[in-house]
């Protein structure tokens, strides 16, 4: 996966094209790859590091999916535009307004708020 797939995925879900870039950026810092190698399989051994989900959220996500293994980018694109607003709120709504740079600090960091 590119990083303009994974773009084109996020804005399939709902997010703007400036949102859905942020997040792009995001994911390759996670996985520490450049924009041609995103690929959830190679760069986790449970398959879910587009996002570097951890604890519950990593669970759920698998949970959801129906396998311990390798969790497809649509799957953990589609999981995370429908947690994102639900466990940061208030982070959600500042990124929607355009502060792009809530995703990284509040889902990447866990600050809620």
């Amino acid at each position: 996966m590119t990083a303009p797939a994974l773009i084109a995925l996020l804005i399939g879900v709902g997010f703007a094209q400036p949102q859905a870039k942020a997040i792009a950026n995001y994911s390759q810092t996670q996985a520490g790859i450049d924009e041609d190698e995103m690929d959830p399989c190679a760069t986790s051994w449970m398959g879910d590091g587009l996002f570097g989900l951890t604890q519950q959220l990593r669970r759920d996500l698998h949970r959801e999916a129906g396998t311990r293994g390798c969790v497809s980018a649509v799957k953990q694109v589609e999981y995370v535009a429908r947690v994102w607003p639900i466990y940061y709120p208030h982070c959600a709504e500042r990124f929607a307004g355009g502060d792009l740079r809530a995703f990284a600090r509040c889902f990447g960091l866990g600050k809620g708020g």
